[in-house]
């Protein structure tokens, strides 16, 4: 009686522990996976959390003005 005790309390605790080292090589892994797939997204460069695109310029939409001018269709029923 008290061996299939010991193995259900050993078994217990074995799991416990391969849960939690699991949980931790998991969250290192897909800390690995989104620094590889993000190279350009540093911590240490600018602000947690600042628009990267607010500080970018806008461009000027070049149009040539050969191209002919516009025109509104409406639908006819």
């Amino acid at each position: 009686m008290i061996a299939i005790f010991k193995f259900i309390v050993y078994f217990t605790l074995a799991l416990f522990l391969l849960g939690l080292v699991g949980r931790l090589l998991l969250r290192f892994w897909l800390n690995r996976i989104y620094k590889r797939m993000n190279p350009d997204n540093n911590s240490s460069t600018g602000k947690r959390g600042s628009n990267i695109f607010s500080t970018a310029k806008r461009k000027k939409k070049i149009i040539d003005k050969n191209q002919g001018e516009y025109i509104e269709y409406e639908e006819v029923e």
